[in-house]
């Protein structure tokens, strides 16, 4: 039986911070010809309600509360204040301004969410709307970092790879070159911004040389797990030690030399404008014509990108 649609409806904030992680995480559909880069709403909820263990959440705040004498309105209270519940201002709306603020989405076998009404039902407070408890879990799911939430909604390759890292090779396909890859995943790490997760890896490049890659974990799709073991260099823990304080985008395979560049009034506002992947300045200079020089100690990959 085909599964039936599940209406929400999300305030604009929530709505709005769901486009947000939608572009973030660069969840798209595939229709690249007509519209590049539209956002897969389905495909995002879908994953999010796969990838979400809110329900551990609620039961690990329920036994903590079973620690105190409370009576069950004072713990439906503190519940409530988990949630951020707030005033059910739903059931006041006119048809017409419901249709305006619905948006809507489609469990789907492959995030494995064919179940999701009937858990949600099953879970949903009796005098809460199964709209108004899903919000809720919204709610709750963007109080967390991004770097925790780009977990939720790529678990399943999260995990995939956690439980291989320095084990076996993985193959998967990038998203960001479109390319195939056969690489050892070392570790799993986050940026200095703290925002996205990387893969640290190394494989074997066309010339059968050790070569260190580093990842974005929401661009490795379909992986797979392999049989290869391959042995780790000596100067793995250097090189990705480098890669996590340089620029986690741009994997160190040779140490870094320190590079000057000159830089005019314009290129310097643009420098300002770069807030990922920007290398780290050793040394600032003044030059003339209000230029100023600019060190750096970091990947050539990185300096010229």
């Amino acid at each position: 039986m085909e599964n039936a649609k599940i209406d929400i409806y999300p305030s604009p904030e929530i709505r709005q911070m769901i486009e947000n992680d939608i572009e973030l995480f660069e969840i798209f559909k595939d229709n690249k010809n007509s519209e590049p880069m539209k956002g897969n709403t389905n495909a995002f909820l879908n994953r999010l309600f796969n990838g979400y263990k809110y329900k551990e959440e609620m039961e690990k705040f329920a036994k903590l509360l079973d620690t105190y004498p409370m009576t069950t309105k004072d713990i439906r209270k503190l519940i409530d204040m988990m949630l951020d519940n707030e005033a059910h201002h739903h059931g006041n709306n006119t048809e017409d301004n419901l249709e305006k603020k619905r948006l809507s989405f489609k469990p789907t076998q492959k995030n494995y969410t064919t179940n999701i009404s009937e858990e949600i039902d099953k879970d949903c407070p009796h005098d809460m709307s199964r709209s108004g408890f899903i919000c809720k879990i919204l709610k709750l799911y963007f109080k967390k970092p991004l770097y925790q939430r780009e977990r939720i909604i790529f678990q399943s390759e999260y995990e995939n790879i956690s439980c291989r890292c320095q084990k076996k090779c993985i193959k998967f396909y990038n998203l960001s070159d479109n390319q195939w890859y056969t690489v050892m995943p070392y570790k799993i790490f986050l940026g200095k911004e703290q925002m996205f997760n990387y893969v640290f890896c190394y494989g074997l490049d066309e010339n059968n040389t050790i070569k260190n890659y580093s990842f974005r974990l929401s661009r490795m799709s379909q992986i797979q797990g392999t049989s290869l073991f391959i042995p780790c260099p000596e100067d793995i823990e250097k090189n990705f030690s480098l890669t996590q304080s340089l620029g986690a985008s741009y994997a160190i395979n040779t140490p870094p030399e320190t590079s000057c560049v000159l830089l005019t009034k314009k290129g310097l506002s643009s420098f300002r404008h770069i807030y990922f992947g920007r290398p780290k300045i050793e040394k600032k200079e003044p030059a003339p014509n209000g230029c100023f020089r600019y060190s750096f100690n970091c990947s050539e990959e990185q300096l010229y990108r």
